[in-house]
């Protein structure tokens, strides 16, 4: 155990002074070593894939993969606005209009090299996926509405909020922006530049970001037809 090696972050109304001579009598007696962290390299995919599993189901289960910003680019917040939208509006012509799956998603991860995806299980992925890659070509070509905007932002607002009510909770969120976001500081700035995000923004990091997908598949190959996976415009 090295202390080069160690983050500690203290939430809760604690004795700032008194806290500093536990920890020095503790863990500051640790040696500090040498450990230096190392950036990861982003992800970078090149083009479409399809990977197909068979598996004995009676569904097909189908993630879609696309690289992401990392939470130090300007570009993330306008993509978290994008993938929320994307997420409601799969969901919406999915399951609500078409029937074709009990929980379509949109995600976005954020961890030391970022990914964002959809994710389906249908019996027919094929049409299931093709009305999810039609969605990401309608934000990809059409701007969408501020007032669109402002309510995915009031929704983050309320879960940014409510995720924050424990120490265990605020302590995870300043760990990971001093470890990969530029300085824990940078975790109080979220909700103002999520809100400076613009029509524009979500167009073109949805154009930049949302393409290039890598699928993978398990279900019956027989079922899958891979020109709708990779062949069609903004994939």
């Amino acid at each position: 155990m090295q202390t080069s090696h160690l983050l500690l972050v203290i939430v809760g109304d604690l004795d700032a002074a008194q806290l500093k001579a536990r920890i020095a009598a503790t863990f500051g007696k640790l040696p500090r070593g040498d450990y230096k962290a190392a950036a990861l390299p982003q992800l970078a995919f090149n083009a479409s894939t399809l990977e197909v599993t068979s598996r004995e189901l009676p569904t097909n289960y189908v993630q879609g993969l696309f690289t992401a910003p990392p939470i130090t680019s300007p570009d993330i917040y306008p993509m978290y606005v994008a993938s929320s939208m994307l997420r409601d509006r799969v969901f919406e012509e999915v399951r609500v209009k078409r029937n074709l799956s009990y929980a379509p998603d949109a995600f976005l991860r954020t961890q030391a090299a970022n990914i964002g995806g959809i994710y389906v299980t249908a019996v027919d992925a094929n049409q299931a996926v093709r009305v999810m890659l039609n969605e990401i070509s309608r934000l990809q070509r059409e701007l969408v509405s501020r007032d669109d905007i402002t309510a995915v932002i009031a929704q983050f607002l309320t879960t940014y909020y409510i995720g924050q009510e424990t120490n265990a909770a605020q302590s995870a969120d300043l760990a990971r922006y001093e470890l990969i976001g530029g300085g824990w500081r940078n975790s109080l700035q979220f909700l103002e530049k999520l809100q400076a995000v613009t029509p524009a923004d979500v167009q073109r990091v949805s154009q930049k970001y949302m393409r290039n997908i890598r699928f993978v598949v398990l279900g019956n190959p027989s079922q899958i037809d891979k020109t709708v996976f990779v062949g069609q415009a903004g994939n």
